[in-house]
């Protein structure tokens, strides 16, 4: 159950807000500096984000006006890269108050003793508006594999794919092997192609570039020996510089980031991704969605016992031309259910 905001008249301005918000506009915005604690909300689907509106202070459908979108431990920005074309476009800041923090020292923030410290943050500590970010693709042609010294497959990432003909896959690597002169021996990949909406069985393909560039087409679940038009999906280019999978864009070939949850083998549908970046995609944004991420809202099994601790970074988030300040201070219920977070945020502009 969702616990009604609480607002604190903690700020020395008593400005007043007098444009109605929420449903049949009933709920009006707080003043500004004002803080308001929302939550516990309910975001423990694997599958699905809830979305918050500042304007109602509280969750709205995914057609409503939102600004914040939660999923367990993400927090994302209402952008192109989350909502698709038509979406707003809401950016953010993070100011790492908290990311040199030891873990000692972020265990023991409590939400009373680091109000005072949120409280003073205002509108002079805003950056200039070309500092502000949002949700957005890039590409990263190595997605698929982990860097860090002799590369691994990256099989925890997968990709949503549109694919040349136009269906839909999953597609992830699973290995990769090299000689002693680091020549590619081998890539094997794994793929789901969704039939309607559904997604079929895992089909693995292992491929032996033997130097060479590959196409592959991830339908057929096979190398394209003489690719042309839109007969192939994707290419690996073996290269020791490259390590490289691009996609074949002229047939509007496009792939978009899985997210941590559900995984690849969980994930019931290919084809609801809000764009297909014509590159292989990660999606990146001003609120880091690692609990690794000394910047991320939350740190991971400080004390042994795999649960999430707020970090109480804060972030700005600018929506139009009004900018908040965010943290997240809780990641459970009153139950002490997981991926329940509580937020507490204030217009200091």
């Amino acid at each position: 159950m969702v616990v009604p905001a609480l607002v604190f008249g903690v700020s020395a301005c008593s400005e007043s807000e007098s444009d109605p918000t929420g449903p049949n506009g009933q709920t009006p915005e707080p003043a500004i500096n004002q803080i308001v604690t929302y939550g516990p909300l309910n975001a423990s689907s694997n599958d699905t984000l809830v979305r918050f509106s500042f304007a109602t202070g509280g969750l709205v459908s995914s057609t409503a006006d939102w600004d914040l979108a939660f999923r367990r431990y993400e927090l994302r920005l209402n952008s192109p890269a989350i909502a698709g074309a038509t979406s707003k476009n809401v950016l953010g800041f993070a100011l790492d108050n908290s990311k040199t923090a030891s873990d000692a020292e972020v265990l023991a923030f409590s939400t009373a003793g680091t109000l005072t410290a949120f409280d003073q943050i205002r509108d002079a500590q805003i950056p200039a508006d070309n500092l502000f970010q949002t949700d957005r693709l890039t590409e990263n042609k190595q997605g698929y594999l982990n860097l860090s010294g002799i590369p691994t497959a990256n099989a925890a990432s997968y990709w949503k794919v549109k694919l040349a003909n136009g269906g839909y896959a999953l597609l992830r690597a699973t290995a990769i092997s090299f000689s002693p002169q680091f020549q590619v021996l081998s890539l094997t990949l794994e793929s789901r192609v969704q039939t309607g909406s559904t997604l079929g069985p895992v089909q693995t393909l292992t491929i032996n570039p033997a130097g060479a560039t590959v196409a592959i087409s991830v339908t057929g679940n096979a190398l394209v020996t003489a690719p042309t038009g839109c007969n192939w999906d994707i290419q690996f280019n073996p290269a020791a510089n490259q390590l490289a999978i691009s996609l074949n864009t002229a047939c509007g070939a496009g792939t978009y980031p899985g997210p941590a949850s559900p995984t690849f083998a969980n994930a019931t549908t290919a084809s609801d991704a809000p764009l297909y970046a014509s590159y292989l995609a990660q999606l990146v944004g001003p609120i880091p969605n690692s609990v690794v991420d000394k910047s991320a809202p939350f740190r991971y099994n400080l004390t042994g016992n795999d649960r999430l601790h707020p970090a109480f970074n804060t972030y700005l988030v600018k929506s139009g031309t009004r900018v908040y300040k965010v943290q997240v201070v809780d990641y459970y219920s009153n139950t002490g259910v997981a991926g329940y977070p509580t937020i507490r945020y204030a217009r200091i502009r």
